[in-house]
């Protein structure tokens, strides 16, 4: 199993909800605290590690908030983007340009790439070659194509355990059964000592 990458961490402080919703799209699968102004958002979320920091300057400038949040961030390590809404609006454009497009990763070794994206890029390329090939009933084929691997590697990690590889999955345990049958998975169970 590959290691899971480490969930970004997003300060987003702004009142503006179209900006909000901007820079929601550009870190979709990141954790975004989100606040009107630095007094609104809580001491303890105050002291996370932010991989990016969003402000909006007016206000926060005004009152120190800016300099006493900026205080505690490393630069080399942080993201930190600080403007008036007309410029937290362009940033949010160059951002959203130079994210990775759902590409096919090399060797399915780019993990910067969600799995449904992922997925829609081979499901693309999957249904693309079978319509050029007059293909036919896609759907339970590819569902038995997705659901064979999803089941072995789950008893896989279970090291055979149907009842833990049927509740890792949401599936009942005689219809795990039934589909390790039906789509003849080989059962290795570990043995313990």
């Amino acid at each position: 199993m590959s290691l899971r990458p480490t969930p970004v961490n997003v300060l987003l402080l702004t009142g503006d909800a179209e900006i909000q919703a901007q820079y929601r799209e550009v870190f979709r699968e990141a954790a975004i605290v989100t606040a009107k102004d630095l007094a609104s958002v809580p001491r303890e979320t105050l002291k996370r590690a932010f991989h990016a920091v969003i402000v909006e300057t007016g206000q926060q400038a005004q009152s120190g908030d800016l300099s006493k949040l900026l205080h505690g961030i490393d630069p080399a390590r942080t993201l930190i983007v600080a403007g008036s809404r007309p410029v937290l609006k362009r940033a949010s454009a160059l951002l959203q340009q130079s994210k990775p497009k759902a590409a096919a990763p090399p060797n399915g070794s780019d993990q910067s790439l969600g799995l449904e994206s992922y997925l829609e890029h081979k499901v693309e390329d999957f249904v693309k070659g079978m319509r050029n090939g007059s293909g036919r009933n896609l759907h339970p084929m590819l569902m038995s194509a997705v659901e064979r691997p999803l089941i072995a590697l789950a008893l896989q990690e279970t090291k055979g355990n149907q009842i833990q590889a049927a509740e890792l999955l949401g599936l009942n345990r005689n219809t795990l059964r039934r589909k390790i049958h039906d789509l003849r998975i080989p059962i290795k169970r570990a043995r313990t000592h």
